[in-house]
């Protein structure tokens, strides 16, 4: 039997304002991973720079050009910077705060649906009405996907980073998981936010003032009650992004892997995770790419750039 192939990103903060490099660089990530021919794409949150709609229809392009806008084809789960955006500016500083605080959560999480609609065809949800948590058959394969984006708390998440399974979604996600009949088949589990600790600044943003107030309020509250329904429900592997840099490593008798250095890791690599998903387990290998990019007809970047 053929294993199952899993292209993993995360983490692509597309903006034609800020951070331009990152549509050259995304391009020339999907195309290598049109190339191999993989199975799957797997984004795991921060597809926009600035929760703004027309970063969204970038990525929209970007999808559609790698031939991607397929429920079979492509997962998705929303970031912190879907919904609230982020800093990019020094003056930021002093407004972010409050653009967090006002931010409506809800229609966030309904302009992300809609702007990749396509990958939430043929799912299951957990509720009606609503995107997060849902389960997704392909093949033998079944992704649970969720959402860690916390609203905003004076002291739990005061800039939007921070990160939680409330306990409606949990309840739902639990029920998912145990569902008859998806029993037996590999569950892959997407979700934002990071299991570990984080040990060092993962690229230089992290060096700024705000990257150092960032630094202290990236945490996922809750997470043991998460660790104990990973395990109980026999999840084969936690795929999820937040902190820049691509790796793996066990905690509390689960597996993660984290893509969140598809764009922006410390080495400046352009990367993704490879999984092989076959009977006998999940086998993952981090993909660098050399940052170079063939000639694009201009007719083709021209309605990226143009989105802005």
């Amino acid at each position: 039997m053929e294993p199952f192939r899993i292209a993993h990103i995360a983490d692509l903060h597309l903006s034609a304002e800020h951070k331009r490099s990152n549509l050259r660089r995304a391009r020339r990530l999907l195309e290598e991973i049109r190339r191999r021919r993989v199975d799957h794409v797997v984004v795991t949150g921060d597809i926009a720079a600035d929760a703004d709609g027309r970063e969204f229809e970038i990525a929209r392009r970007l999808f559609k050009n790698a031939g991607l806008l397929d429920s079979s084809k492509l997962s998705v789960v929303i970031g912190n910077h879907d919904v609230f955006g982020g800093v990019h500016r020094a003056e930021d500083i002093l407004t972010f705060p409050r653009r967090v605080r006002h931010t409506d959560v809800e229609a966030q999480v309904e302009t992300f649906r809609s702007a990749f609609k396509e990958a939430f065809d043929r799912c299951m949800f957990g509720s009606h009405g609503k995107a997060f948590p849902y389960a997704k058959v392909a093949g033998d394969v079944v992704f649970f996907g969720v959402n860690s984006v916390a609203r905003h708390s004076g002291v739990k998440n005061p800039v939007g980073s921070n990160g939680e399974v409330g306990d409606g979604q949990f309840k739902r996600l639990a029920h998912l998981l145990g569902v008859p009949q998806l029993k037996g088949k590999t569950k892959i589990v997407l979700i934002h936010h990071h299991f570990n600790k984080l040990a060092h600044a993962a690229d230089g943003a992290l060096n700024s003032v705000w990257g150092a107030i960032e630094r202290q309020t990236m945490k996922l509250h809750g997470k043991g009650r998460l660790f104990e329904l990973f395990r109980e429900q026999g999840v084969a592997a936690v795929l999820h992004g937040h902190v820049h840099v691509n790796t793996g490593y066990e905690r509390k008798g689960v597996r993660f892997i984290n893509g969140g250095g598809a764009l922006l890791g410390p080495l400046g690599d352009i990367a993704f995770n490879l999984l092989s998903i076959t009977p006998e387990g999940v086998e993952s290998r981090i993909i660098t790419i050399p940052d170079e990019l063939p000639a694009v007809p201009a007719e083709e970047s021209a309605p990226e750039l143009q989105a802005a």
